[in-house]
């Protein structure tokens, strides 16, 4: 289907392009992140190839904010394009001698072209799901800023007189209302665009029916799997967020524990481990489960990481299921 590929290394400023219309990429050239740099890439390109543009693949890592524009650019262009996470492409890589934005744009490239016949196109998320992101990073640096106002005077109160302390605290309690509040209305305009999608509003109480899956776990999922539509399966998500754990073994050389990736989602990772915790306490199946490997000598840190992965698989499963989770098993 796809016979012309470009792969890009996305930086703040600039992006490096290569091309390629086999398994050996060439390099194109360093273009502005920016429309007309943008611009000045496709006509690059079209000088490359008479290829028809619906045979194109453009390919590019997921950097954020940063990828953004070029991704919306090229949907806005019907220009057939996969914003990849990083973390698969670095493991089909393998072992680089070296690296370089030029070099990576490269790599990016020759991935697209060996993944051809099974890459997937990515779509731009719908703005109701554009903007539930936008108000989780809102939330993300309201709590930040509530902890350090919390954490801060606890540890300066011998450097104050208590006069001086009296007024401070006065201060910090006045300040934590507002940031509470600050909190809680970013919350309800979350809830509200929730409740304004039909299907949203069905996949947020699908996943809230899951011990251990509060409202802000639900919302990140719903969030960065656009919907529970840019992953096939649990598994996909587990890997993004680095729950997965892959073999570390090659060639002879003797094989050592499963790892996780650290190129990951940490901040959804964070949450998962948190709602882990409490699906520990409140869920007896998971409960059971966790003591029993404990029990068998088990590492805890691995026991607490397949508790992790069988929370995403829950999600998952009520969600591609559409009926709420309902535990099976008496452990009374």
């Amino acid at each position: 289907m796809y016979r012309f590929f470009v792969g890009i290394d996305v930086s703040k400023h600039w992006i490096d392009a290569s091309w390629s219309d086999d398994s050996n990429p060439q390099y194109l050239g360093q273009f502005q992140n920016s429309i007309p740099g943008f611009k000045k890439l496709l006509a690059a390109v079209k000088k490359l190839t008479k290829v028809e543009s619906t045979a194109w693949f453009f390919c590019f890592e997921n950097t954020g904010t940063y990828s953004k524009l070029l991704l919306q650019w090229l949907c806005s262009e019907e220009i057939p394009c996969r914003e990849e996470n990083a973390l698969k492409i670095s493991k089909e890589a393998g072992l680089r001698r070296g690296k370089s934005d030029k070099l990576d744009s490269g790599v990016i490239c020759k991935y697209a072209f060996k993944n051809r016949d099974s890459i997937q196109i990515t779509t731009l998320p719908s703005p109701t799901i554009e903007l539930i992101k936008k108000l989780l990073s809102r939330r993300d640096f309201l709590v930040r800023q509530k902890a350090a106002r919390q954490t801060s005077l606890k540890e300066q109160k011998a450097e104050f007189t208590p006069e001086l302390l009296k007024a401070l605290e006065e201060q910090d309690k006045a300040a934590l209302q507002n940031l509470a509040d600050d909190i809680k209305f970013v919350e309800d305009q979350i809830e509200s665009l929730i409740a304004s999608n039909e299907q949203i509003q069905k996949n947020n109480q699908l996943a809230k029916s899951v011990k251990g899956v509060g409202p802000v776990i639900a919302w990140y999922m719903i969030a960065y799997t656009n919907n529970f539509q840019a992953f096939a399966n649990s598994r996909k998500f587990a890997s993004y967020t680095g729950i997965a754990p892959f073999p570390d073994e090659s060639g002879t050389c003797r094989k050592r524990k499963n790892r996780v990736n650290p190129m990951a989602n940490k901040h959804i990772k964070a949450l998962i481990t948190n709602g882990s915790l409490a699906a520990i306490i409140h869920d007896t199946e998971i409960r059971t489960y966790f003591q029993r490997k404990i029990a068998e000598g088990k590492d805890q840190g691995v026991v607490m990481n397949a508790v992790k992965n069988k929370l995403i698989a829950r999600v998952f499963a009520v969600v591609q299921r559409g009926t709420p989770f309902v535990t099976t098993h008496n452990y009374a």
